[in-house]
């Protein structure tokens, strides 16, 4: 079976899990919560499963008993491998409980990717909440990055859904995003400074992308320099990061320093 599945999906599903197991080690080691606290709501393992139904998830829900009883299954291999000097075998054998469904989620296609054709501003989503356009990312441009190869079409398509929000959400006067990306250079190239300005860390670990984003490389593969320099320093390479700014101020910053991107979106509107 493993065979015919996806190489890389393999590879990132192995290797991210092991590094969360790891991070999970970590946290149970240097805190006060318990494995299902940590492993439900600081890393991103739930949603890499078969049993992952794209809707629900442990940190809020109620999500069954079989996932309880993998739970209870990771804490005997916690608690057997305490003394360990190493993290390996608790990462060997924890993998092996969980392996099952990580295979069950890569042989389904993994979770659902629409194509830059299904998605109006690319690897740009938002939502409206609390007077904020709050902005999400997703690489559909892969194995391309968007903030090298693409980034043209990148600065464009934020410049679209925030001239669209401006007309649909009238009294939406903020953008914001929390994301890794916030400690990225190229990505703060494409906001006014007074977005890097109002950074605000995140204080906790949490299992969403805008932590755990940064362990995944162009291809989708498992982006091992990052999760070395995790494991060595303990801390994440890249910090989670929020930062807002009025709209109108991004819309122009955008505008004035990426006019190739205007011309883009003027090109596509002819």
């Amino acid at each position: 079976m493993m065979a015919q599945l996806d190489a890389v999906k393999i590879n990132y599903a192995r290797e991210f899990t092991k590094l969360s197991l790891w991070y999970v080690d970590k946290r149970l080691k240097e805190g006060d919560e318990d494995l299902g606290k940590v492993v439900n709501t600081r890393v991103n393992i739930y949603r890499n499963t078969s049993l992952y139904d794209f809707k629900h998830h442990p940190s809020q829900d109620d999500v069954g008993p079989q996932w309880k009883a993998i739970l209870e299954q990771l804490q005997e291999v916690f608690e057997r491998c305490a003394d360990d000097s190493s993290t390996a075998r608790l990462e060997g054998e924890g993998l092996e409980i969980l392996w099952p469904y990580l295979e069950g989620h890569v042989a389904r296609g993994g979770t659902p990717v629409p194509s830059l054709q299904e998605r109006a501003y690319e690897c740009w989503s938002h939502d409206y909440r609390g007077g904020r356009c709050n902005i999400h990312i997703d690489n559909l441009y892969r194995p391309e990055s968007p903030l090298s190869e693409r980034r043209i079409h990148f600065a464009a398509s934020l410049i679209r859904l925030l001239c669209d929000s401006r007309v649909q959400q009238p009294d939406i006067g903020v953008v914001r995003c929390g994301s890794w990306l916030n400690s990225q250079r190229a990505f703060l190239e494409l906001f006014p400074p007074a977005w890097e300005r109002s950074a605000t860390r995140s204080g906790e670990a949490h299992y969403t992308l805008g932590h755990w984003g940064q362990f995944m490389d162009r291809r989708g593969d498992f982006h091992a320099r990052n999760g070395e320099l995790f494991r060595q320093s303990g801390a994440f390479p890249f910090t989670c990061v929020s930062c807002e700014s009025p709209l109108e101020d991004v819309l122009l910053h955008l505008e004035e320093n990426f006019p190739a991107a205007v011309e883009y979106n003027d090109r596509r509107q002819a």
